[in-house]
């Protein structure tokens, strides 16, 4: 299973450097970003964790919208099973991840996220989310996302750097 993974992730990082090579590699389209998130997992306490990322954002497909290719580290933060007594009652998750991301601009300075992608880590398998983005200014976002993936639920805060 995790070799299908590997060869799905393989397979969209090849479309998506075909496509920006189609259009023209620009440096300026490049960012950075990391936050902070709540993650629940079912059974346990909320921990508190991290993550940081670094992607493309593709010219727009149409009028407003846009994609992206996001790839990142997260760990959850110490989850603790309710109720446990024995010395083993701390979890945590952590990992790569790789998403395809969808924009779309609802004014000049807010957006609509979509996310859809695979998680390496941990909690390996689909991972998808929703949220929203404010553009700050020319070189900085913040974004409010719920992500999914097999085991963790995460609410996200996330700020989003362009360098270029």
């Amino acid at each position: 299973m995790k070799s299908l993974r590997l060869m799905a992730l393989a397979l969209a990082a090849i479309s998506f450097s075909s496509a920006a090579a189609a259009q023209g590699f620009d440096l300026r389209r490049l960012f950075v970003g990391g936050g902070l998130s709540v993650n629940t997992v079912t059974g346990s306490d909320d921990g508190a964790g991290a993550q940081v990322f670094g992607g493309y954002n593709f010219p727009a497909i149409t009028r407003n919208l846009y994609v992206d290719a996001e790839a990142g580290y997260m760990d959850t933060g110490k989850l603790e099973r309710k109720g446990c007594t024995s010395a083993f009652c701390d979890a945590k998750a952590n990992g790569l991840w790789a998403t395809g991301v969808v924009r779309y601009l609802v004014t000049p300075n807010v957006e609509l996220i979509g996310r859809a992608g695979v998680d390496f880590g941990d909690d390996d398998g689909i991972m998808y989310g929703v949220g929203v983005g404010y553009i700050t200014g020319a070189h900085f976002k913040v974004r409010l996302e719920y992500v999914q993936r097999d085991d963790v639920t995460s609410v996200q805060f996330n700020v989003v750097f362009y360098p270029w």
